[in-house]
């Protein structure tokens, strides 16, 4: 028997695995796989607006998570739910490897491998979009290598029904077979006699068509399809990335896509080849999604993968032949200079992961590594959500649904699920924590909360947290950095309010990250991205307590001097602190960074209002004019205090005794 010897090629494929690899084990910070996991666990809607018969799309993978978590139990369980989402995510590229063999060697599809992991990195987590790649990789590797018809009806209709259950992406799979149906018809057409080994157009077109009736076999039957349908259409409330990118000012757009795009195109003029329908139109298909939204870059990857790897090849080979001209006698070198430029491309991807700079530098919450952020969560408020006292209705950010239905076994009021909450309601939440009063009203007239605990690394947060306590019916009861609890100023809440060991549990959770983060700097990107620190520095300064946000924000900067959100809070509370001069050097370099950003620019109009830098702010208030009309206002996630710093008076009256070290 003989084997096929090791060509050092291979290398660059198995280069390219070990690259995606190591950006999967990177420990969860998605706020939905609390989700998954209590649905797993309850099989029963979660939120108090759902109706009893509500529709789960992830029930199947629910209940998977929910039996490995409990295999490695707290501690060993997030372990095991990373390394079975790099196992899928491998299995993920490889069948997509076999697939494109046929339309590029080694070094094409190494590069594909380094670009796909370069575009999911930001979006990729614990979830189920890795078991969607999966199955859109099984059923492209199915369509595409596997002739005998038996085999395709055996396997195809099996995996069609756990993908249903698994996964709203499952229309997919009728969709593929559709493809391949055409595709087959299309080279019929071309083709003087008729392949016997190739299933006819017309049994993959019937294949299609009981795959489309094997999605009815699921717990809800049609209802699943509604329910993927509504999450299409109402895609709200969305979570992508990290909780607190937008305080980064991390692109909305990956530069990669447009030189993917690019090579597509190229792929396509210099192609000698006929394209194939189903992997072009799956590329096409991808290729739009991903330009709308950096959200769907997983499907992108899978979607597009073996299209890529055909683009690298015809691309590649035209070159070569430009090169091999030009070069003569040295043409010999070209090989291996590319194949050296592909080893040292690789290298310097894998470093910046697992040093971790690559996530601090997208301003991800995750680290390389092991383990979950229960951080970004309300993990240390047991004393006061436990207490017998805590009302069972509350009001909660999306961010923290699931953690709290997972970990309080209670039900909450919204969580990340899309296509599953009525949009005014979602509306008004926003508006509600902007300061609107008619949004306010509403919610609280539908709802009648008597506790809102609020995740302060979302947006909007901290201007929601002032807005809510200027009522003077609402009470700050517990913060710890990432969670604020507030409560009716009722006498029946009394003693949770005046309860100083919950207000002492986390304060006490606080300064423990303040150290924690203050211990590693001298590491490096290792000390990550303190979400503690994140969130409270915002809600200090909205406060109106400048002494506190200083020191957060000058402690984040020392250890990463890239995060916009900090420097624009650093300036506001050395604004709100009358040192103006300061305020003013630290805001130009805000507005350095993020050089479109309305917020900073009207920060730093201000300071040089109060340093007396008239020319400075004049063309400072003509930049805020000119960004106004050309409606570029997003901004990095940071407070509004007052543009006018006459006063430092608290708006808190709960917590007075707020203080973090210098």
């Amino acid at each position: 028997m003989s084997r096929k010897p090791f060509s050092v090629s291979t290398i660059n494929v198995i280069l390219g695995l070990v690259f995606i690899a190591l950006i999967g084990i990177r420990t969860i910070s998605t706020p939905e796989i609390w989700t998954h996991l209590a649905q797993g666990r309850m099989n029963a809607p979660i939120s108090y607006l759902e109706a009893a018969d509500s529709v789960n799309t992830t029930h199947l993978y629910d209940k998977v998570v929910y039996a490995l978590w409990n295999i490695g139990g707290e501690a060993g369980g997030p372990s095991i739910l990373i390394i079975f989402n790099v196992i899928c995510l491998l299995a993920t590229f490889i069948l997509l490897l076999q697939v494109s063999k046929k339309w590029g060697g080694e070094l094409s599809q190494g590069f594909a491998l380094l670009i796909s992991g370069q575009l999911i990195f930001q979006s990729l987590d614990v979830g189920p979009q890795t078991m969607m790649m999966l199955f859109i990789a099984l059923f492209i590797y199915l369509f595409s290598t596997v002739k005998k018809t038996a085999v395709l009806f055996a396997v195809a209709i099996p995996l069609q029904i756990l993908w249903t259950n698994t996964h709203g992406s499952f229309l997919f799979g009728p969709f593929i077979a559709a493809l391949a149906a055409i595709q087959a018809g299309q080279m019929a057409k071309g083709s003087n006699r008729k392949n016997q080994q190739t299933p006819q157009a017309g049994v993959l077109a019937g294949l299609a068509v009981a795959l489309l009736a094997a999605t009815l076999i699921n717990p809800y039957l049609a209802k699943l399809h509604s329910q993927v349908f509504a999450n299409i259409a109402r895609p709200y409330p969305i979570y992508w990335s990290s909780l607190f990118r937008e305080y980064f000012q991390t692109p909305a757009r990956d530069p990669l896509i447009f030189l993917v795009l690019i090579l597509g195109a190229g792929g396509l003029i210099t192609l000698k080849k006929r394209l194939p329908v189903m992997l072009t139109t799956l590329a096409i298909i991808g290729a739009f999604l991903v330009v709308r939204s950096m959200q769907t870059a997983q499907l992108f990857a899978v979607l597009a993968f073996p299209f890529m790897v055909l683009s690298f090849t015809a691309v590649g080979e035209y070159l070569t032949g430009s090169f091999t001209t030009l070069l003569g006698k040295r043409e010999k070198l070209l090989a291996p200079g590319v194949q050296a430029v592909f080893v040292l491309l690789v290298i310097l991807a894998i470093i910046p992961v697992v040093n971790n700079c690559a996530y601090v530098n997208y301003g991800s919450a995750s680290k390389f590594g092991f383990g979950v952020q229960e951080e970004l969560y309300p993990s240390g408020a047991e004393a006061i959500i436990d207490n017998p006292a805590f009302p069972a209705k509350a009001i909660n950010l999306a961010a923290d649904g699931g953690y709290l239905a997972w970990k309080y076994n209670r039900k909450v009021f919204i969580d990340y699920r899309p296509g599953r909450y009525d949009i005014k309601l979602l509306e008004n939440l926003n508006a509600m924590l902007g300061g609107n009063t008619e949004a306010y009203d509403a919610i609280y007239e539908a709802n009648r909360p008597e506790a809102i605990i609020i995740n302060t690394l979302s947006p909007s947060s901290a201007q929601g947290i002032v807005t809510l306590l200027s009522r003077r019916i609402w009470k700050l009861a517990y913060f710890d950095g990432t969670t604020a609890i507030l409560l009716l100023n009722k006498e029946e809440f009394a003693p949770l309010l005046t309860d100083k060991n919950i207000q002492a549990a986390g304060l006490a959770k606080l300064e423990a990250a303040r150290a924690a983060y203050a211990a590693k700097l001298d590491k490096g990107c290792r000390a990550g991205n303190p979400a503690e620190l994140i969130g409270s520095g915002k809600i200090f300064l909205a406060l109106n307590r400048p002494a506190e946000s200083k020191a957060i924000f000058a402690l984040l900067l020392q250890g990463n001097n890239k995060i916009p959100g900090a420097w624009i809070g650093l300036g506001n509370s050395q604004l709100l602190l009358k040192e103006y001069d300061a305020a003013v050097a630290t805001l130009e370099t805000a507005t350095g960074q993020v050089p479109d950003n309305l917020f900073a620019w009207a920060s730093y109009a201000t300071a040089c209002k109060y340093a007396g830098k008239t020319n400075e702010q004049q063309r400072a208030v003509e930049k805020v004019k000119h960004l106004v009309a050309q409606n570029k206002t997003k901004e990095p996630e940071t407070p509004t205090p007052k543009a006018e710093p006459e006063t430092n008076e608290p708006v808190n009256k709960t917590l007075q005794d707020i203080t973090i070290p210098e």
